[in-house]
């Protein structure tokens, strides 16, 4: 478990409640959102190797993933989770929100673009496995089938 307090020294005014408090979290939040669509669309006309290709489609994912966990999820809505093993062996899972007092300080905008963020490139993905699907590209189906698999977690995970 954390030793700090989740939320403490995040200084936010309620009166600023239409603008971004952290417009650099939410570019960061986007960047990495982009990189993994952008790296698949540009990795196949660039590099021959799928196997190339698809590595460096899984780093940038990995990389979006581990963003939208630690950081932007944090700061931009008040959620984190994370797993640890007690003393008998026994993984648990551990969930956090804001408090709904801390939560009237998050930017209405910065978490609307986080989900809008989150739940689009979720439907891209899925839009291009249907396409690689359709168009006999079976290598490519089983990489956008299996790449934005973090991503389904997180969205689960923080919405239940």
């Amino acid at each position: 478990m954390s030793g700090y307090e989740f939320g403490v020294g995040d200084d936010m005014n309620v009166a600023n409640q239409g603008r971004f408090h952290q417009p650099g979290y939410v570019a960061l939040h986007l960047v990495f959102r982009t990189a993994g669509f952008l790296t698949y669309l540009i990795c196949s006309l660039i590099i021959s190797s799928f196997v190339t290709s698809f590595v460096i489609v899984v780093v940038f994912l990995s990389f979006d993933f581990w963003i939208v966990k630690n950081v932007t999820g944090r700061k931009l809505v008040g959620l984190r989770w994370w797993n640890y093993v007690n003393d008998d062996g026994e993984s648990k899972w551990i969930y956090e929100s804001r408090k709904p007092e801390e939560l009237k300080l998050l930017s209405s905008k910065e978490k609307n673009i986080f989900w809008i963020a989150l739940v689009a490139f979720q439907g891209i993905w899925i839009a291009l496995a249907f396409v690689a699907l359709f168009t006999i590209s079976l290598k490519w189906f089983v990489s956008l089938t299996r790449c934005p698999l973090p991503d389904r977690l997180v969205t689960t995970r923080a919405q239940s």
